[in-house]
């Protein structure tokens, strides 16, 4: 099911139903479903017979990085398709018990920000949180932020309200060394201490860079699990070609995310 003007896909089973959802959350000026290269399709034609991916619906949602203020505002995007996933609305066809959230980017910083935003979460999602995967988190923002809001000029011909001052406003937030970072990690422990999380896993890639590859960059945060690929920003979320399903470090985080 795609929905093109709401940036939103379903991939889910058919032939019965499922009570676990994984949401995929794309990053800065990335496609809900371009980000994740084949994925979708490898999904929809491979995961039927398998024991663990067939076991999961799919949800890939996305946004307008030229609208977004807030990691917040991501946050509350993921929190209300949660909702309606965990309460059978439409277009769910029934509830789902079970949430496995994965994020690139930008999109990993709505996910922390959902996660330490408890007045934020829908009721019981905590106590659903399968697991955490974070591709090429910005972990001290990007090299490359302070060039983001050039994306006005790109966008211009597309509307007038491209360039508008508030247009890609959260390009500031990504900077190296960026306050709005320092205090999601700092609320980010926080919350560690008081609510029971899974440990995300952080893939990062030594040829990233967009968020950089040492020092304070490559630093996990308060529960984080690191791991590291010879791969850039772009390709560490991807699957290319369908015949690379079954001999992919991409698959495999994913099925061990899920399993």
């Amino acid at each position: 099911m795609d929905r093109q003007l709401e940036h939103w896909a379903l991939v889910r089973r058919t032939d019965q139903p499922n009570s676990r959802l994984a949401i995929f959350v794309h990053g800065f000026r990335g496609g809900y479903l371009s980000t994740w290269g084949r994925l979708p399709d490898c999904l929809r034609d491979f995961s039927d017979n398998h024991p663990v991916f067939g076991s999961w619906d799919y949800l890939f949602i996305g946004y307008q990085t030229s609208s977004i203020a807030s990691f917040l505002r991501i946050a509350e995007l993921i929190a209300t398709q949660w909702q309606r996933a965990a309460e059978g609305e439409p277009p769910f066809l029934q509830r789902y018990a079970k949430l496995a959230l994965f994020g690139h980017s930008l999109g990993t910083l709505g996910v922390r920000q959902l996660l330490c935003a408890t007045s934020k979460q829908p009721s019981g999602l905590i106590s659903a949180l399968h697991s955490v995967v974070l591709f090429g988190s910005p972990l001290n923002g990007s090299p490359l932020a302070p060039f983001g809001r050039a994306s006005r000029v790109i966008d211009m011909f597309r509307g007038p309200a491209a360039l508008l001052p508030s247009s890609y406003a959260i390009a500031d937030a990504l900077r190296p060394d960026s306050p709005h970072i320092e205090m999601l990690r700092t609320w980010t422990a926080t919350i560690r201490q008081y609510v029971r999380l899974p440990d995300p896993l952080v893939i990062q890639g030594t040829d990233d860079a967009v968020v950089g590859t040492s020092g304070s960059h490559m630093q996990p945060w308060d529960g984080d699990r690191l791991g590291v690929t010879a791969l850039d920003h772009r390709d560490l979320s991807k699957i290319y070609d369908p015949g690379c399903w079954a001999n992919s470090s991409f698959v495999d985080t994913l099925h061990g995310a899920l399993k």
